[in-house]
Parts: structure tokens; sequence; C-alpha cells
């Protein structure tokens, strides 16, 4: 519902109020974009080969000035409250404030249990999961696939791999995407030195537990232990990032208990100036 500072009755005082309240929260909209795509930038978080945009990188600074702005935004309801003359106004205002709370802390607690779902990373790997083959006839001569080991946002990494030989034994290395190319031409046993998989014998399967590092490429080797044919099949398992669930969880709380609080707070608050408009 629209209202105008005439209908409000609050004189010049609570104009002030609300103009110094649009003035802060566009200047505030403006610092959190810019140190946004700053923060973006000094921790190398973009980058279009392979393309990705480190939600990691800014999430929690923008997260931290929401907290700030909804404080703010709670002081500046009680001081529109106390300049307000009119009890159908503040009536208004706390109802609209206690259902808007209501619904952001619905949202953070939403948030909260996806984070923490124990169903979350069947889902993620039934949409999410990777898997493919490679084969390779050589114990010299690798056979090559790459992957990634996280979306473009960096919000769901890759976590285990499970790798099964079609009944050959064969040897699996898992690399870096910088230390295959510089190794890549010095043979076998320089290539296994830098592979970042302990076990890397399929005899007949390997159950990898991937290592929690920035986006990027990773390159799976395969080698023939005897020269005969061999294929290698992988599926790879999701999950969350580890460090959204481990920081991003307890800031969605502050969110959670604070506009939970408030909404407490506001709809005492109504009942008062309800009552007040019926006297």
């Amino acid at each position: 519902m629209k209202y105008d500072a005439g209908k409000l009755e609050g004189g010049y005082r609570l104009v002030h109020i609300q103009r110094t309240k649009k003035s802060l929260f566009i200047a505030q909209a403006v610092i959190i974009l810019a140190f946004a795509i700053y923060l973006l930038w000094a921790e190398g978080g973009f980058s279009m080969k392979p393309f990705f945009i480190s939600v990691n990188s800014f999430i929690y600074f923008v997260l931290i000035m929401g907290i700030v702005v909804m404080v703010e935004g709670f002081v500046f309801i009680i001081l529109e409250l106390r300049f307000m003359k009119s009890h159908s106004a503040k009536f208004l205002i706390t109802q609209r404030s206690a259902r808007s709370s209501v619904l952001w802390a619905v949202v953070s607690l939403i948030a909260i249990l996806l984070l923490w779902a124990p169903i979350l990373p069947e889902m993620l790997d039934a949409n999410m999961g990777a898997s493919g083959s490679v084969s390779s006839d050589s114990s010299t001569v690798p056979g090559v696939t790459t992957m990634f080991n996280s979306d473009p946002l960096g919000l769901v990494e890759v976590n285990h791999i499970l790798m099964e030989s079609d009944g050959q034994l064969a040897e699996v290395f898992i690399l870096t995407e910088a230390n295959y190319k510089l190794f890549k031409d010095d043979g076998k046993a320089v290539l296994g030195a830098y592979r970042i998989n302990d076990d890397y014998k399929a005899d007949p399967e390997i159950d990898v537990d991937f290592p929690a590092t920035r986006h990027s490429r990773f390159y799976i080797l395969v080698y023939s232990v005897d020269d005969a044919p061999v294929t290698i099949n992988f599926d790879t398992s999701r999950n969350i990032n580890a460090s959204l669930v481990n920081y991003l969880s307890p800031i969605l709380a502050v969110f959670l208990i604070g506009n939970t609080a408030w909404a407490v707070y506001m709809f005492m608050t109504n009942k008062r100036f309800k009552q007040g408009i019926y006297r």
C-alpha cells in the first residue's frame, strides 16, 4: 500500500527521516555493488578461460552489508513511528514491517535448511553429477579426458570420484591442468609424481576424495598395465561448496533471528496501534 508524508501526518521531521533513509540506502547499494566487483577482481574470482565467476569472492561482504541495512531499516522504522501522529498510519507501518520480516525470516530458514539438508547431495548428484569414460591400450601413452571441479559460480564442487575399470587392470592419474601442461611430455613416471589421487591402480575400482581447490580444469590419464585395451568409467559426486555451508549458515542465522525478533515486536506493537484506532 502506497502512502506519503502528508497522509502519515508526521511533519517535516518525518519527511527528513524518509529522505535520509532513501539516500542512505541508495548510497549503500552503490557501495555494495562497487566493493563486490572490486573483491571479485582483487581475489582473482573471475576468469574467461575457464569461464568462472566466484560467488564466494563477494557473497559474504554483500550479506554482512545486508545485515547492516536490515538493522538500519529497523532504526528508521522506530524513528518514523516516533514522529507519526496518526494511529492508523502507525498501524499500517507496523503491519507491513511485520509481514516483511516474516517473509525474510522464512527465506533465511529455507536457505539454511537447504544448505544442511541430508538429501541435498543426492539431488545434486542426480541433476549435476558428471560421468564419463576414458580408454587406453598402452602402458606409456595415456588415454586422456578432462573435467572441471566446480560449476561456473563456485556454488557446487566435486567432492568424490568413483572410477571403475571394465575388468582389466589400469593406472589412473588425476592432474591439475597446470601440472599436466608442464609435464605431459616427460613421461609416465614424472606425471605420476604430480597426481592428486593416492590410490591410482584400478583393480577394479578407485575411490578418490577430491580436494577442495579453486575452479579449474583437471586431467584424467589412464594407462593400460599390460597394453591390453581397458576402459575406465567414472562418476562424480557433488555437494554445496564447503565454505558456503560453513560461513553462510551463521550469517543467514543472524537474518533469521533478527527478522523473527523484529516480526514479533512489530506484531505486538501493531496490536497496540490497532486498539488505539477503535477507541
